[in-house]
């Protein structure tokens, strides 16, 4: 708390606009949050008008905030105007040591201050008279100033306490020394989702990514709640603490400084000693269930008032704690995490190079409010000062994520099953941003169940499905992902999954690679790439269940040379996506019996294969402007295919026969002028003609269900 001479934030306002409502709610407020105020109130008594300006100018020398409170009748109050150019001065001269929050109240817009309309308009007309222009001019600056600041502004969106809370939230933010940036914002929605709570025991999950801030607000919302309970306990790092020093002795450390010092007390007693008092217990990083559970001696004997907070990265873990309010912690927004990366780079000061400000505002981006990176990278590059070589040391650490940022996610990451960690590295690895139902489709495939998998991830905190249903995944997450895939071996040839253009094109240059027989996945972009592939590259890739060969660009296109033919496909695809595939024909030997997925278009295939093949797994088959194909009667076989996209096949002459294709969901025959729709229309209609393929309107012979 403050001395008598000294205040955390001073408040200027208009008395008699709003002493008795928003302004004491705002003041109110603040001195729940232990904040001391002083209010820097209008007094119309001319002899006290004296007075109150030097208490007013020694009151804001001592405080970190003013808060300006813009109501309709401020500008006519002269001492609200000297107080405003104090501040401002105040702020330019001790270099922004004292922030200045403009708040605009009561249907009162930024624009009205800074242009002096209305009845600030009116105020500055009856000042001209009163006083001298100097002074004048020095009120008509200090409001433009102002008005330039970030502030808050009444509107009908949001009631009076919603807008103190916002209010008192950034102040404490500004006033924290620590630089405790989002925090408290987060406390106050922490508090609303505890007051829906009943007034018996209350529980609180907070949930969220590795390095999202969950200790750092159970911390302070323990801080700040505490003294409101006859005992408090707060358990940092609970999962290593307890497989560190055991249930007994952690047990006997935590309770007996709750029980103020009690020693030589059966384990038993200490719960018996806390039934009936009101108890705060914070376990933070709780990871499993039972040792919560243990730990507590069961979640039922909390008494009446008694709140307990969990926090984990998990989410089941939270429901298994029998947890049914949880907080999600949200990222930090671009403007307080553009704050807290230049707190930590560049001590505060935003930098004046404009380079450097947009290669923040990147490094922002990539971090997605993730406070604990924002941190770390502030730190790693606080000592570049130019941009190029800023650029340069953090465009390494996006290749190689520092240690740092690895141990935050590995525990996670061993968390995980076996068929979890698969799905996790393939789409962090080959499907970030693709469609769920295609991503869904390619891993059950592979036998992962990610039904259950990618909803565990997501629980996790490790992915998310878009409202667009894509699989989404952040940066950093991808990043370190794709590093853990790679530190599995040092050894390029030996990574399970590849997907950097010069490794890839080093193993199908060369037959003797050694080591391939692990690869389970190869995504190669081949734009601008030009090279021959080696006709037995895929010779030994036993396990290589993905492959897919694209061009990500529509300019400088190159294509990959099989002069010498291909030998072979392996036995394990689930995914053979090849663009401008430039063979008539797929080898001979290749078994496609597993194979969920065959796109290839604009390739220059006549067929697929000679022969019969088992197709019992195919899905999807995309062959769409080939335009040397003739026939694709293969697939007359292939019972679980949904999709069929022949379009542009300018030479196809006639399509597999339907009658086993119960699953078929659509097929796209427009651009195929050597298929007439009657020969269509016969072979699709044995499908049942509830379910079955019909003709859309969108395009010529397009068939979907």
């Amino acid at each position: 708390m403050a001395t008598s001479s000294t205040y955390d934030v001073f408040i200027d306002f208009r008395g008699m606009d709003t002493r008795n409502s928003f302004v004491s709610h705002l003041s109110a407020a603040f001195r729940r949050r232990r904040v001391s105020v002083f209010l820097g109130e209008d007094c119309n008594e001319v002899t006290k008008k004296l007075e109150r300006n030097v208490t007013n100018q020694s009151a804001i020398e001592g405080c970190k905030v003013s808060v300006v409170v813009f109501s309709e009748n401020y500008a006519f109050s002269a001492l609200c105007l000297d107080t405003l150019v104090n501040c401002l001065e105040l702020q330019r001269r001790k270099h922004k040591s004292i922030v200045v929050v403009p708040v605009y109240y009561g249907g009162v817009t930024r624009l009205m201050v800074e242009q002096q309309t209305e009845k600030f308009g009116v105020a500055f007309s009856e000042h001209h008279i009163s006083y001298s222009e100097d002074r004048v001019a020095r009120w008509r600056n200090g409001l433009i100033k102002a008005a330039k600041l970030p502030g808050y502004e009444s509107n009908n969106q949001r009631s009076d306490s919603e807008l103190v809370e916002e209010i008192v939230a950034d102040v404490r933010e500004k006033l924290d020394p620590s630089g405790k940036i989002g925090i408290y914002s987060r406390l106050l929605e922490i508090e609303n989702l505890l007051c829906k709570q009943s007034r018996n025991i209350c529980q609180l999950g907070i949930w969220g990514m590795p390095g999202i801030g969950k200790t750092a607000i159970a911390q302070e919302a323990f801080n700040q709640m505490c003294y409101d309970f006859d005992a408090s306990c707060f358990v940092e790092d609970f999962h290593i603490e307890f497989h560190k020093k055991g249930l007994y002795k952690l047990r006997e450390e935590k309770f007996k400084k709750v029980l103020e010092g009690e020693s030589n007390m059966k384990q038993t007693l200490f719960l018996e000693k806390l039934r009936g008092k009101r108890v705060l217990l914070v376990l933070d990083d709780v990871r499993n269930p039972m040792d919560a559970e243990s730990f507590l001696g069961g979640f039922e004997w909390l008494s009446p008032g008694s709140l307990l907070i969990i926090t984990s990265r998990d989410k089941q873990v939270l429901h298994q704690c029998q947890v049914k309010n949880v907080y999600e912690v949200p990222s930090l927004n671009n403007r307080e995490a553009l704050r807290l990366f230049t707190l930590t780079a560049f001590l505060g000061e935003e930098p004046r190079d404009g380079k450097l400000m947009e290669l923040s505002k990147n490094i922002v981006e990539y971090a997605n409010g993730n406070p604990k990176a924002l941190c770390l990278y502030g730190r790693e590059l606080k000592g570049h000062k130019k941009p190029e070589e800023m650029e340069a040391a953090f465009e390494k650490m996006k290749r190689c994520p520092p240690m740092e940022i690895m141990d935050l996610f590995k525990s996670s990451y061993n968390a995980l099953s076996d068929k979890e960690r698969s799905i996790f590295l393939d789409i962090a690895c080959f499907f970030k941003g693709e469609l769920h139902d295609n991503v869904m489709r390619i891993l059950e495939g592979c036998g992962f169940y990610p039904h259950v998998g990618i909803d565990r991830l997501a629980e996790c905190s490790l992915l998310t499905i878009s409202k667009e249903a894509r699989v989404e995944m952040q940066n950093l997450i991808q990043d370190v992902a794709r590093e853990f895939n790679n530190r599995e071996t040092k050894q390029i040839s030996r990574h399970r999954r590849l997907w950097e253009p010069s490794s890839i094109r080093l193993l199908l240059e060369n037959s003797e690679s050694k080591g391939t027989e692990v690869i389970e996945g190869i995504f190669l972009d081949t734009a601008k790439l030009t090279f021959d592939v080696n006709p037995l590259a895929f010779e030994n890739m036993y396990n290589l269940r993905l492959l897919k060969i694209y061009t990500s660009s529509s300019e400088n296109v190159q294509e990959l040379r099989l002069l010498k033919g291909l030998h072979s496909l392996p036995y394990e695809l689930r995914l053979l996506h090849w663009e401008k595939y430039p063979l008539r024909l797929l080898p001979q030997d290749f078994d496609p019996r597993h194979l969920v997925e065959l796109n290839m278009p604009y390739s220059q295939l006549q067929s697929l294969w000679g022969g019969t093949k088992s197709l019992e797994k195919l899905k999807i088959i995309n062959l769409s402007h080939s335009q040397l194909l003739v026939e694709v009667d293969e697939l007359s076989k292939a019972c679980a295919l949904e999709q069929i996209n022949l379009q542009g096949c300018t030479r196809l002459e006639r399509i597999p026969h339907t009658d086993r294709l119960k699953n078929l969901q659509l097929m796209n025959l427009s651009g195929c002028p050597k298929i007439k729709r009657k020969e269509v229309t016969e072979k699709i209609k044995e499908l049942d003609l509830e379910g079955g393929l019909r003709e859309t309107t969108y395009g010529s012979m397009v068939f979907s269900k």
